[in-house]
Formats: C-alpha cells, sequence, structure tokens
C-alpha cells in the first residue's frame, strides 16, 4: 500500500511529462527493529520482482535506469548497528531508507544518531527535501510522532506553501489500525486545516460489502473472553491458566484434524507485558515436554541472529513436522506489523489500543470462519505484587504503587480502563464489532505534552560542540513509548588476562561492534546483574581507550564487552541475567584485513593544484544540479558563485606551508607543478618502501599525524569571500541572498555548520595556545 505505490508513481511519472514525479526518496520510519527486518525483507523481494519482470511494464528508459538503481542500492537500512553505505552522497539518486525512528528522526534533526557529526548537515538536509514520509504503527510512537508532525509543519511553512525542495516538496503519511487524528494536531497543526482526503481508510461500500476480501476480514470471527481473575503473577496461577490454555489449543487441533482445515495456522499465542513473565510462562511449556508441538519465546532481548531465527519459525505451522501445531509465548513485539494469524490468543489486560493490535494476531484473515469451532481471545488480568509500606504512604497511595507495579510498562489507569471497553464488545471481537467503540480506543492512546518547536529545531543546526564540548540532546524529541532506556552488551572470545587482576584484563582489541552481536538489555535488568556486567568493558574514544564498568558504573546507550565466560545469555531464551548460562557462541565475525595496497589507497587523494580542483569541482556541481534545482533558483546562483571560493583558504600561506613541511619530512619531491596544492598524497613516500603489514599500518598513521596545518582552510576561504562581497555589494551584502547563502555554502563544505565562530578543544593540548588567531585565522 506504500511501498508499491510509491514505485508506481515514482516510474510511471518517468513516462508522462504531465504528472510531477513523486518525492525521490521514501522513508519508512518504524517504531521497532523486528518491523525494520521484516519491510526491508519484503521491499527487497518487491523491487527485485518488479525488475524480473520490467519487461511488461514498457518503462522508458530513465525508468529502467532508476529500478535498476533502487534494485541495487534499495533498500537503505537504518538502525543501530547497521551500515547505511554511501546512499547520502548521491542526492540526485531515488532511494527507499527503512529505519526506527530513533535514527530517522535524529538525522531529520541534525543530530544523527551513530554517525560522523560531519555528516550530520547532509542527512537533515537529504531527510527534509524531496521526501515521503510513512509513519508507520504511530500508536507507538510517543513523542516521535509529535516530533514528525511538527517537522512537517516546518517542511511546509514557507508562504508559497512549501520550505521543502522537490517538485513535490516533502510529504508525510501517518499510519495505523489504531489511530488519534488529535494527536496529529501539535502545536504548529492547531490551526492550519489539513488536506480534504488527508484521511483515507475503507469506503463506505467497502464497509458494506456482504461477500470478498474486505468482508471476510472485517467480520473474522473472533470470540471474546474476559477473564479478569485468572493472571500469570506466580507459579500456581500461571500454571492454571497454562493447563487451561492447553485444553483450548487440543480443541483447535481436533477441529483442524482434517481436509483443509489442516492447512490453517494452529497457533496459540500467549501474549504477557513484560519479558520476565514471557520467559517464566515458556519454562513453565517446556517442562511438559510437548511432543510435536512447536514450542517458540519471541522478545526484545535476543540478539539479532536468534530472534531472525525464531521470526523464521512464525512463518507457517508445519503440521508434518509439529502436528500438535505451534504456541508462542511472546511480548508486545507481537502487537504490531508482524503479519501471522492464530487461532487462540492469551494476552494479559493492557491499553486498549494495544489489546486491538493484539487481536489483530487472531483469525486474521479469517481463515477460521468456515469451522464450527470459534477462535478464541482470552484477556487476563495481572497479580499485584507484594510490596512494602513506605513510611508515610497513605493506603491510597500504597495501593496506586502496587497497580503500577503490576501494569508495568504501562500506566495502571488506561489498562484499568480497558476492562469496561471489551464488556461492550459482548464477548465478540471481530474488526467490525471493534468500531464501536473506536473513540475508546483512540482515547486509550497516550498523548505526548510537549511539541519540537522552531526555535530548538534552529538550535539544532549548529553543529559545533557547545562550550561545555558536548551536543544538545535529541532523545526526548526521537524516542518512542518505552522510558527504560537500553545498554548494549556483546560476547567475544576471551581475551588475554592482566597479570594482578581477578578477572579478564583490558581488551586488545579495537572497537569494531557489528549488528549481529549486540543483545539489547533494559537499564533495571543490567543494574541487577551487576555480578556479570563488572567483566564487561567500555570504549570512550582514542584518547581514553578500554574503561571498565567497575569504574565507570552503568548508563544508558552504552556497549558492553563481556567475555563469553561471564554468562548471561542464553540462545533459547535470550538475555538472561544469569552467570552460568555461558554456553552461546560469539558473534563477532573478524573483519578482512586490509590489504597493503588499500592501505596505501587511505594516503593516495591524487595531485591537483586549486585551480584545477576547483575546475573538476565545478562541473561535478553542474552535473548534479541538473537533476536537483532549477537555474533560476538562489540555491543554484549561490552554489555556482561559492565554487571558485571554496578552496581559496588553502593559498593561506599556513596551509601550503604545512603541505609543503609534510612533503618534505615524507620524502617525496618534484611536485612543485601542483603549487598551490590543493590535494596531494604521500603514498608515494619512500618511508613507505619494502613495508608492509602492521608496520606499514603504522607508518601511515605517522605520516597523517604529521599534516598539521594549524588553520580551517574554509574559514579562511568564507571570510575572504565575504570581504570580496562586502567590497562588491556594500551595505546590500547584509540581505543578499545568494551571497549568504553562498557564504554559508563555503564555510560548511566539511560538514562543520557554525553559527558562531570560536576555537574547538586543541587538537594538541600541549602546543602553546595562539591567542591571536581563531581557527588560525588571523584579522
Amino acid at each position: 500500500a506504500v511501498v508499491i505505490v510509491w514505485l508506481w508513481n515514482r516510474l510511471s511519472g518517468k513516462n508522462s511529462s504531465e504528472t510531477p514525479p513523486w518525492p525521490r526518496r521514501l522513508v519508512y520510519c518504524l517504531p521497532m527493529r523486528t518491523l525494520v527486518e521484516q519491510t526491508r525483507d519484503e521491499v527487497k523481494r518487491w523491487v527485485t520482482q518488479l525488475q524480473a519482470n520490467a519487461g511488461q511494464l514498457c518503462l522508458t528508459k530513465e525508468a529502467q535506469s532508476e529500478l535498476t538503481w533502487l534494485l541495487e542500492k534499495s533498500p537503505i537500512i537504518l538502525m543501530g548497528g547497521e551500515d547505511a553505505n554511501d546512499w547520502d552522497i548521491y542526492p540526485e539518486k531515488p532511494a527507499i531508507l527503512v529505519g526506527t525512528q530513533d535514527m530517522l528522526l535524529s538525522r531529520a534533526l541534525n543530530r544523527g544518531y551513530g554517525m560522523s557529526r560531519y555528516r550530520w548537515p547532509m542527512h537533515f538536509g537529504l531527510l527534509n527535501n524531496d521526501c515521503l514520509w510513512v509513519m508507520d504503527e504511530t500508536q507507538l510512537m510517543g513523542p516521535g510522532l509529535s516530533t514528525a508532525c511538527q517537522l512537517e509543519a516546518f517542511r511546509n511553512s514557507a508562504a508559497n506553501g512549501s520550505d521543502s525542495l522537490g517538485v513535490t516538496g516533502s510529504v508525510t503519511w501517518y499510519m495505523s489500525a489504531t489511530n488519534n487524528p488529535e494527536l496529529l494536531r501539535t502545536r504548529d497543526w492547531r490551526d492550519v486545516p489539513r488536506a480534504e482526503k488527508f484521511i483515507f481508510g475503507l469506503t463506505e461500500d467497502e464497509k458494506a460489502a456482504t461477500s470478498g476480501e474486505i468482508h471476510r476480514r472485517r467480520n473474522a470471527l473472533k470470540r471474546l473472553e474476559p477473564r479478569h481473575n485468572s493472571n500469570l503473577g506466580d507459579s500456581a496461577a500461571a500454571e492454571k491458566l497454562v493447563t487451561a490454555l492447553l485444553v483450548e489449543h487440543q480443541k483447535m487441533l481436533t477441529a483442524t484434524a482434517f481436509g483443509d482445515a489442516a492447512s490453517l495456522p494452529v497457533r496459540t499465542l500467549i501474549i504477557c507485558n513484560t519479558v520476565d513473565r514471557a520467559v517464566a510462562v515458556h519454562q513453565q511449556l517446556a517442562e511438559k515436554k510437548l511432543t510435536g508441538c512447536d514450542l517458540l519465546l519471541l522478545h526484545s532481548r535476543f540478539r539479532p541472529l536468534e530472534r531472525e531465527e525464531q521470526m523464521k519459525r512464525l512463518g507457517s505451522v508445519d503440521r508434518v513436522a509439529f502436528p500438535h501445531g505451534q504456541i508462542v509465548v511472546t511480548t508486545q513485539v507481537m502487537e504490531a506489523g508482524v503479519d501471522i494469524s492464530s487461532g487462540i490468543v492469551c494476552s494479559e489486560i493492557a491499553p486498549l489500543a494495544s489489546l486491538v493490535q493484539r487481536l489483530g494476531r487472531l483469525n486474521r484473515a479469517g481463515e477460521f470462519n468456515e469451522l464450527d469451532w470459534r477462535p478464541l481471545a482470552i484477556v487476563i488480568g495481572l497479580k499485584l505484587p507484594d510490596l512494602q509500606k513506605r513510611p508515610g504512604e497513605s493506603a491510597a497511595q500504597f495501593e496506586a504503587r502496587r497497580k503500577q507495579f503490576a501494569h508495568l510498562p504501562y500506566d495502571y489507569r488506561n489498562s484499568e480502563a480497558a476492562w469496561a471497553s471489551l464488556d461492550l464488545l459482548q464477548d465478540n471481537a471481530s474488526t467490525t464489532n471493534l468500531e464501536t467503540i473506536r473513540e475508546q480506543i483512540a482515547a486509550s492512546i497516550p498523548c505526548c505534552p510537549y511539541s519540537l518547536q522552531r526555535h530548538e529545531l534552529d538550535d539544532f543546526f549548529d553543529t559545533d560542540a557547545n562550550l561545555s564540548h558536548g551536543f544538545t540532546d535529541v532523545s526526548p524529541f526521537v524516542r518512542g513509548l518505552d522510558e527504560d532506556t537500553d545498554v548494549q552488551v556483546c560476547w567475544r572470545e576471551s581475551w588475554p588476562q592482566e597479570d594482578g587482576t581477578d578477572g579478564i584484563g583490558k581488551p586488545d582489541f579495537t572497537p569494531n561492534f557489528q549488528r549481529d552481536e549486540l543483545c539489547s538489555v533494559s537499564i533495571g535488568k543490567a543494574l541487577k546483574a551487576r555480578d556479570i556486567l563488572n567483566h564487561g568493558w567500555i570504549w570512550s574514544g582514542k584518547q581514553g581507550g578500554w574503561l571498565s564498568i567497575r569504574d565507570t558504573g552503568i548508563a544508558p546507550g552504552m556497549i558492553v564487552v563481556l567475555p563469553l565466560s561471564a554468562g548471561g545469555y542464553d540462545n533459547r531464551t535470550g538475555w538472561t541475567g544469569v552467570k552460568e548460562d555461558n554456553e552461546h557462541s560469539s558473534h563477532y565475525v573478524p573483519r578482512e584485513e586490509l590489504t597493503d595496497q588499500e592501505q596505501l589507497s587511505y594516503l593516495d587523494n591524487g595531485w591537483r593544484n586549486i585551480a584545477d580542483h576547483t575546475r573538476e569541482v565545478g562541473y561535478e556541481l553542474t552535473e548534479l544540479l541538473r537533476h536537483l534545482v532549477q537555474e533560476s533558483a538562489p540555491e543554484h546562483t549561490a552554489l555556482t558563485c561559492a565554487v571558485p571560493w571554496h578552496d581559496v583558504g588553502k593559498n593561506h600561506i599556513e596551509w601550503q606551508h604545512a603541505v609543503k613541511t609534510v612533503l618534505t619530512k615524507a620524502g617525496i619531491t618534484g611536485k612543485d607543478a601542483y603549487s598551490p596544492f590543493s590535494k596531494f598524497s604521500l603514498s608515494e613516500s619512500p618511508l613507505l618502501f619494502d613495508l608492509a603489514g602492521a608496520k606499514l599500518k603504522k607508518e601511515i598513521a605517522r605520516l597523517k599525524r604529521m599534516f598539521r596545518p594549524r588553520v580551517a582552510h574554509e574559514v579562511a576561504s568564507a571570510l575572504a569571500f565575504r570581504q570580496s562581497e562586502q567590497k562588491r555589494l556594500g551595505a546590500a551584502r547584509d540581505v543578499d541572498l545568494v551571497s549568504l547563502l553562498a557564504e554559508f555554502a563555503i564555510m560548511s563544505h566539511h560538514g562543520r555548520v557554525r553559527k558562531v565562530l570560536r576555537d574547538e578543544i586543541p587538537r594538541f593540548p600541549s602546543d602553546a595556545k595562539d591567542v591571536e588567531t581563531v581557527r588560525g585565522i588571523a584579522d
């Protein structure tokens, strides 16, 4: 409904001059990693099939070329630990980006997580221009939804209808089976009417249909049984409920034993609100040794490889291998986007919108409609914990604290309110009947109490470190509903032990973390497993090196490296926090060492003087602008004006002196024809001759460190351009948009965006402090 629609309109637009092309980039934003992985696989499959059948589509040569590019380069995945390749250096090309909301929204705010800050502005520009943003499963996005709405408003706020470049500007779609349109009326949308067809759903004719696929799904049979007094809170109550579920599971097996019914998804889905309860229920079922039944545990505390193996088993129920069907014990990861169907769903009480999503996994396509047996949804309660009353705590406060603890991660008032709505359904949970409580569903979705403001976005524009050498934290604007932040844990084969220590010593490798080895662990669980985490180490950068968790403590966002012997993980159940669970293996795959030739290539930048390099940049820019900006646009004129000036600062006496000095130290001569230098190489240095492997790598690093220009050439270029423009335009220079844009492009062409020009932290602290210059530039 989204990817194929974008592809069709994007490619067919190439066949008609009357139809403006759809936005160049499709940005598919999801609240959970599991949804990203699923969407990635589907997109790849669709694009591959489309390319295989391209001959039947009568595509133009240009459209065929675009489809081939998409097949080779998309989808681009943006989530923690992923390598997003080089998509950002092709702004003129189409792209399908799929990512988690924290990764995508942080980039749209110019604070991209997990990337160099010098590339922040590239992603900021690419994700706020010429894009179709799709916010999928909006009920799970929390503050991220509000941020997306505000960014949409800012992109479309100019007097001409759009602040976003591209023929169609940028557009945002919001999708969910459980939505509340009021949540889209954020600060800058309160008094702004949406487009006439902004809300798109089933037509009245489709809803009134009495046959066909839509009717079958909307009226799929779903028998609802609210059981207030059942719970999984202790082993006795869980045993009673599990026994009852196995009885219902057997009834489903009997009803689907023969004929076409044998191909139905005979699956029982047990959805718990916490990982701990899911693990405990799975353990109880495992102890029953259910012969011929595929028993599966799925939650967010697995490493990606184990989670992917579990997800594959969800595809279909193999009645030959598992004649007794499948039982899946899971958490909220099954709540959205996972396209599976079941005959039985048992869920703990949760906010109504969450329950509706969970009910969507029951008889999803109406597969069980023809049976005498009716698919069953059971909603159970939660056991209040035995807590100690705090000094001065009233009875009402104590009771509220017990309820809140039991209902985590949800607010207990939202969960308790769901019981009354379930009673209104009168034991019928079909999609059609759920529409009778649409208002209650909408009201159960939490509202973000604050919105991103324009002045805050403007503050994020500057990518220089602040006076405390840090950067503005954007996490309040991009995170989801789960406020329990995580640490990432990975395990490696044991490394050498330091003498005099009682555990594994400091790692003897550099941190090249890989997505497949990382396991998310909530900060609360990590703190409870200090006996395991105390064996861990974190990387604090080249200056600080490896630091022991014993010395630093545990904080959200850390990546902790543990030896396998520390334990804490089981391949079948994920993170356990138990030291004895240490039989898993490391998923780290050593990267191939760079060849000597590849190492030398890092020093080979070619030889160009400033004039030749400038001509080449001008040519490349002209080609790029043909695809992106009309020749009459101020951006086109500004960038064209910036080209001749962008490397003028390299003619600064200090910069040229630094080049000549490093060439002399490297033993490279005979290159005066390339003076004044813009590009130079050290790969020809005789100091590198006859070196190989580690020795070559060490010498390359030493040569790189020799180049110390002590001047930011882009600052010198921008100030030289300003001085020239002030002479040319006089007082009018201060309001000349093209001139100001050109200066900005010159100043920031290496990714450093500054609103205030000041010195950074000294790169070489031992040097004498220069009080006469800023970034090496004197008045």
